[in-house]
Formats: C-alpha cells, structure tokens, sequence
C-alpha cells in the first residue's frame, strides 16, 4: 500500500492557501495512510481545486481544500469534521464507510453542511438515517449487477462467492447481489466463502473452491488491494481458471502491475466500477494534466475528488451563495451537475446517490479495456 511520508503531508500544508474570508473552504479528513489511501479523495481534490482557482475561482472566490490525515479510525475522522466546520468548511469528506460516514454526517448536520463522498457505495448511506449526504456515484447493488450481468454474457453459470463484514455491505453483500442476478439469469451460486481483510494466504479458500468437485466459472469479491492481486496469483497457481470478477476495489494501477511480466494472467479479470478508467477516458486525461500540474493522482479514486470539488464550485456559482444548506439544495435540485470523471451527474430523482453509468473494466494484453458502460435495468430492489 502506498504510504505518505510527513515531509508530503508537510508539502500538503504548504501549498493549501491561507486561510481567508474570501475562501469556499471543503474539509477532507481522509485517509492519507493505512490500507485505505489509496481510495482517498484528496489528490483529485487538491487539482481541481488548483485548476479553478488558476482560472480565477467561483464568483471572485477561491476554493481552499483542507486536508488532514483521518487514518482508519472513526474518531479522529470526526475530530477532523469538527475542526473543518470551526473553520468554515461548507462541504466535508471523511472515511467512505458508513460506521464513520453517519457520525461526520450527523456532527455536520448541526452546521447545515453535508458530506459529498465522491466514491461511496454503500447502501446504508440511502436508509435515512442522515439526510446531509451525497457521493457522486451509484450504490453497490448497481456495480454488482453490472459485474453480473457480463458475465453471464461470457457464458459463466457457476460462481463462488467471497464475502467480509469488514467492509459493510461494499464486501458483505455487493457479492450476494452479483449472486442474485447470476442465478436470475439461469446461474448457479455454488458457495459463499468468508474472507478478511488483508489476507495474503488465500490457501484456505482455494482448498474449499477444489473441494466443491463442481466447474467454477467465476469467484467475486468486493475486496481491497494488494488482496485481491494476491488472490489472482494464488488461484492461478493452484489451476483454478476462473474469471475472477469484482467491483470498485479492483480499480487501482498496482492490479494493472502484476500483469507486468505476463499480461495472460489478467485476461480473465474484470470488474465494475465507478467511472471508466481506460486509457482514453476523462479520469486518465485528468491525471495526465494533474502531473503536468505537479501533482501526482495516482489512479481512479484518488481522482474522484475532482467531482467534489466541481460539484461545489458549480452549485456556489449556481446559487450564488457559499451557505450549505443553500448549496445542499442546489445540487439536490439540479437536472445536470457537470463533474469531472463523467460529463454530469444528479440527485434529483434519488437524493443521495448520483445518477450515472455503471462501466464494466476487463483487460486485454494487459490494458484496460471498456468493456460496457450503461445503467443497469435488472439491478436488485431489496436494497432500498
């Protein structure tokens, strides 16, 4: 896993701009170190914030991106939340996990602000047990349908299915929404598998696979790297051929690496997740003009708080107001709000979670490929 060093978060500090009235100011206490960084959201936040305000900011405004390191734990994400909303912060972002997504959420409330989580699937976060939240993307059930749904184009009927409580319901029960739709389409879910986070022995598991002494078509997990890259590797070596399929988890450069020295071994990967990420997509060419920048998005999620950051720039400039229950209302509202990793979102038909395509990502030589790229029609309702 990647680690930032405190000379970084240093260099994070130094560049932020002083604080100053005439700031829309956005609070990140996000994961800069531990297994989670490289899902955070700050680098693509940070150059798009720095785009902006090259071009002179939003109605005479600069935006400022606060940015501190919450780590894996719950409390000092919150801490964070508070010190931002003492600082005038008009937008939060946190761990993207609900057991911290709802207590930033509900400390935020009291100030009016809402969380825009620009990579958040879990479906806990649309229950209404908060109602000051956004992510820019569609919920689990619609990646593992999407997921689903191309492998049954393949061909595939026999899946095994790994699954983790560590995760909420991104790992404990997208696989079992895959499962559904697999077996609605004439599949079959030959077994379900437990799993933890950070396993690097995947013996256990494979051994349950090859005694089952059925046909294994495809193995789903919802999972975090290096995990899943040790999982790959592990089933191959052991014979088993199987597409292994997954979701959002799966998007990050080092699953790309291991095929460095035989790029066969990701033929059968695929997965679906939350913006396409192929060499010609829109998040590629940001991170290319972020390096051009100086700075460095190292793959899809930390681009994705580009999609906050516009988001709210957009609705300030829309509403001409900096007040967040304004800006809340404004994003809730809108038909079309323009972002970065697609050419726009909305909430107004769902409230929380965006309205977008669900892109399937398979491999080819060892290079992405868009495999498809559309709204699920046949997603699971037992969700909402």
């Amino acid at each position: 896993m990647r680690k930032t060093s405190i000379a970084a978060l240093a260099c994070v500090a130094l560049a932020s701009p002083a604080l100053a009235a005439d700031t829309i100011k956005i609070g990140l206490g996000v994961p800069m170190t531990g297994d989670y960084a490289p899902y955070s959201e700050w680098q693509g936040a940070r150059c798009m914030a720095d785009m902006i305000n090259a071009k002179g900011g939003v109605n005479g405004m600069k935006i400022e991106v606060l940015i501190q390191d919450s780590g894996a734990d719950t409390q000092t994400a919150i801490s964070l939340a508070q010190k931002f909303l003492d600082e005038g912060a008009v937008m939060l972002g946190t761990i993207p996990f609900s057991d911290t997504m709802i207590p930033v959420a509900q400390v935020a409330q009291g100030y009016g602000v809402s969380i825009f989580q620009p990579q958040s699937t879990q479906v806990e976060m649309h229950a209404g047990i908060v109602d000051n939240f956004f992510t820019g993307v569609s919920p689990d059930p619609f990646t593992a349908t999407a997921a689903a749904n191309h492998a049954l184009s393949l061909g595939v009927k026999n899946v095994v299915l790994m699954t983790s409580d560590e995760g909420g319901s991104w790992s404990a029960r997208t696989p079992l929404w895959f499962g559904d739709v697999v077996e609605a389409g004439g599949g079959k879910v030959l077994s379900k598998l437990n799993f933890s986070f950070g396993t690097s022995d995947w013996s256990p598991q494979i051994a349950e696979m090859k005694a089952l002494g059925e046909q294994i078509d495809a193995v789903y997990i919802s999972s975090i790297m290096p995990d899943i890259a040790v999982l790959i590797r592990q089933m191959r070596s052991a014979g088993i051929e199987a597409y292994v399929v997954g979701s959002d988890g799966f998007d990050d450069p080092s699953l790309d690496a291991i095929g460095t020295d035989d790029p066969a071994i990701l033929d059968k990967v695929f997965f679906a997740t939350l913006a396409p990420s192929h060499a010609d997509s829109a998040v590629v060419r940001f991170i290319a003009e972020c390096k051009e920048m100086g700075i460095d998005v190292p793959g899809l999620f930390p681009a994705t708080g580009a999609d906050t950051v516009k988001a709210v720039a957009w609705a300030v400039e829309q509403s001409g107001s900096t007040d967040p229950a304004t800006l809340a209302e404004t994003l809730r509202n809108a038909d079309s709000i323009p972002v970065m990793s697609v050419d726009a979102i909305s909430f107004k038909e769902t409230r929380t979670y965006a309205q977008r395509t669900i892109p399937v990502i398979g491999f080819e030589g060892g290079k992405r490929v868009l495999i498809s790229n559309e709204i699920p029609a046949n997603t699971p309702t037992d969700w909402n």
